[in-house]
């Protein structure tokens, strides 16, 4: 042996001897929080040693309390590495302590652990068991915490067997016991289980928003905020399947909000790509362009090369929509290049289809060919389907049809095996295209028949949904009038107690009224004295509103005037000059060549352009014509036109009958905040985005200038943040401002309307 072994044999038989003395030194608390510590820190061998040593000290010490925590930790590291056998072993000898020493908390927490153990094991029945027994003990002790627990996996315990509807009673109970916890971890859980399993159920989507919106308002109170946008999105994708399509954008924006707000970059490009989709969806391809070149921006920073081709793929098939195909094809490129710098020849044969040209088709199957290759190996059945049906669909665009027979001749068997009905579908539809472009006519028309078949299915199972929800609202309906009548007959028996109360105490109420009556003569005088000092301190915040109000409506008034007399007046006198002109020029042709004439018929020219361009500015007849989001779009594509800045105009909600006096303050407000960023912010993009939600207007202007310093601005503000200030003062709204130093800036307006405009 040599001597650096025999040196660390030693140590170690240094330490064996040392170590117990060594932990004599420490209470058996310290012990147990030794051990706790190392489990934490996911070293369960070592917590193990120091719970058996806290177990010993407390037996010595005749500590049973502690005895019992360091065995119940016992049970939890053996828990953590697997070794139920001993845990169980442990288990026992700790219902054993706990039920000698009645102590009914930790005989509790070990019947938990022991049901949880089983149904790890699958001993359903003895876990059921188990927990019955628990159930009774606790609600004697009104163990909130136990019960909430032993709810919870009484769920898991029942979902595993199938049993939702039985599930799903024990996770309401559960969550009426954890609501009452200051912990609210558990009712989280209990609102995610439920939400889940009523979204998978048929005709219960209402169940699922309304446990949705629940847990969403549980997570704004934790201030849990990345769980918080993934149930957002959770809540538009439940939306979107029960076909309100508003709603589920509104939920998205919330979600974009918020992951812009935490700086979740992941997050953000996420949602953009789905804000893109869902727009390009409804045909509003400008609002789709401006998300997703925001989402490509941030999928190229964070080096995402598949979802960059995705967004590359989208936003070709937006310029192929709107007519222009040379840039769709660019896109189209984009994207073929990312997919082939992956290798994933799916999603280049897909791409390549959108190319239309003569050997694109045929390059495609080439593609899709080694997909299938690769899905058949790897046994993704949904996926060889997918990538089947790819090909076959191709194979009848370019009259292949005995090619398309031979993709789809396993489609139907490995479509029911995976019990997907969509593909299914897809697979009859395609069956029978195929069929009939060969002439098999009774072919075609018995695969006809079986997608109409299913397709009517599907159809029926979606109007069953739709009934069960209508039924549902009508036992909403209907409990909710149960309990209000519930309500007002105790409301009348209490109402007959008061009275009788009232007349007993009547006597005693007089006199002590009297009493009142002096007291409250003495008081009165100094609370009119306040009433009248808060009257006073209203009128005069009235008047300042008032004034405000005026000057901001005089100013108005006075744009209009200038701007009538400007287009009226000047401008006809200028078009007059302009006539004159063009008479000189008719008596005399040679005119032209002299050069003060020229130069004077140009300046003539920019002068009558100018006029109508200051008469536009003043007050744009758009704006009046045809109201506040036509004028905003032309104010931003008049920008785009001039080559200065590239503007994005995005606006949710605006078709909101707004008032002249707001529609004109929001869109000088705009006008303001676009003008500062053309002179001052040296910027090459700026957002600009008006959305209307819960009855508010939210305005967010963003540009990618030099920034500046917030603090420094609002403090000694320029006369036009100045003119903004006043007009959001009157409308009772609020601005924030986030910027620095060559980091760009946005200004977040938050104004509130009335709902009865609406």
């Amino acid at each position: 042996m040599r001597p650096e072994a025999r040196i660390n044999m030693l140590l170690y038989v240094l330490l064996l001897a040392v170590l117990p003395n060594f932990c004599l030194a420490f209470s058996t608390p310290e012990l147990i929080k030794k051990a706790q510590y190392y489990l934490a820190q996911d070293q369960p061998d070592s917590a193990q040693w120091f719970f058996n040593k806290a177990i010993q000290q407390a037996k010595l010490k005749r500590q049973h309390q502690l005895q019992l925590e360091a065995g119940l930790g016992l049970v939890e590291s053996s828990f953590y590495i697997g070794d139920y056998a001993r845990a169980k072993d442990q288990l026992e000898i700790c219902v054993n302590w706990a039920q000698s020493r009645a102590d009914r908390p930790h005989l509790l927490q070990a019947w938990l652990k022991h049901a949880e153990i089983h149904f790890i094991e699958g001993n359903w029945p003895d876990a059921e068991a188990l927990l019955a027994k628990l159930e009774k003990k606790a609600n004697l002790a009104q163990d909130q915490s136990t019960l909430a627990s032993a709810y919870n996996l009484w769920a898991k315990v029942n979902s595993q067997q199938g049993q939702l509807n039985q599930a799903n009673f024990y996770l309401k109970k559960g969550k009426a016991y954890a609501h009452q916890l200051s912990d609210k971890t558990l009712e989280i859980n209990f609102l995610t289980q439920l939400a889940t399993n009523y979204k998978n159920q048929d005709g219960a989507l209402i169940q699922a928003q309304a446990y949705l919106e629940e847990l969403i308002q549980l997570r704004k109170k934790t201030q849990d905020k990345n769980n918080l946008i993934a149930d957002y999105q959770e809540l538009a994708e439940l939306l979107q399947q029960k076909g309100d399509y508003p709603e589920a954008q509104e939920q998205r924006l919330k979600a974009l909000k918020l992951a812009i707000s935490i700086q979740d970059s992941l997050q953000q490009m996420e949602l953009l790509y789905s804000l893109g989709l869902a727009y390009q969806q409804q045909n509003q391809l400008q609002s789709s362009n401006a998300y997703l070149n925001r989402a490509l921006k941030l999928a190229l920073m964070k080096n995402n090369t598949f979802k960059a081709a995705e967004i590359q793929r989208c936003l070709g098939e937006n310029q192929a929509q709107v007519g222009h195909p040379a840039q769709a094809r660019q896109w189209y490129q984009k994207a073929r290049q990312g997919f082939s710098s992956m290798g994933n020849d799916l999603e280049i044969g897909r791409t390549l289809v959108l190319f239309q040209q003569t050997d694109s088709s045929r390059k495609a199957l080439a593609y899709f060919s080694k997909a299938l290759q690769s899905k058949i190996t790897n046994g993704e059945i949904l996926g060889e389907v997918e990538t089947r049906l790819d090909m076959a669909r191709i194979q009848i665009e370019v009259k292949d049809a005995a090619g398309a027979l031979r993709s789809l001749q396993p489609c139907v068997e490995l479509a029911q095996s995976a019990g997907s009905r969509e593909q299914l579908l897809a697979v009859w539809d395609n069956l029978a295209r195929a069929h009939a472009m060969q002439g098999n006519f009774n072919a075609a028309y018995t695969f006809s028949n079986r997608h109409q078949h299913l397709k009517d299915s599907i159809f029926n199972l979606e109007q069953t949904r739709i009934i069960s929800e209508m039924n549902a609202r009508f036992d909403n309906a209907a409990l909710r009038d149960s309990l209000q009548q519930a309500e007002i007959a105790r409301n009348r028996a209490e109402l007959r107690q008061k009275n009788l109360l009232n007349y007993l105490l009547g006597g005693a109420l007089l006199a002590g009224a009297l009493i009142a009556y002096l007291m409250f003569r003495n008081y009165r005088a100094g609370v009119e004295k306040q009433v009248q000092a808060e009257r006073m301190a209203a009128l005069e915040k009235q008047r300042e509103a008032d004034q405000l109000r005026s000057m901001i409506n005089g100013e108005e008034q006075e744009r209009k005037r200038i701007a009538q007399e400007l287009h009226d007046g000047l401008g006809t006198l200028l078009a007059t000059v302009k006539l004159q002109f063009n008479a000189v020029q008719n008596e005399r042709p040679d005119i032209d060549t002299v050069k003060s004439y020229q130069k004077a018929d140009n300046l003539l020219d920019e002068a009558c352009t100018e006029v109508r361009k200051i008469s536009y500015n003043l007050m744009p007849a758009i704006l009046q014509q045809y109201g506040l989001e036509y004028a905003l779009q032309d104010l931003c594509e008049g920008i785009n036109h001039s080559g200065r800045l590239e503007v994005s105009f995005i606006p949710y909600g605006l078709d909101y009958a707004f008032d002249d006096q707001t529609a004109v303050s929001v869109y000088r407000i705009v006008q303001e905040l676009v003008k500062n960023t053309l002179r001052h912010a040296e910027a090459s993009e700026l957002i600009v985005q008006l959305s209307v939600e819960d009855d508010a207007l939210n305005i967010v202007v963003e540009d990618d200038g030099q920034g500046f310093d917030p603090a420094e601005k609002l403090q000694n503000p320029g006369i036009g943040l100045q003119s903004i200030q006043s007009r959001l003062a009157l409308l009772d709204g609020k601005m924030e401002v986030e910027s620095s130093p060559q980091a760009g800036a946005t200004f977040t307006i938050d104004i509130p309307l009335k709902p009865e405009k609406q």
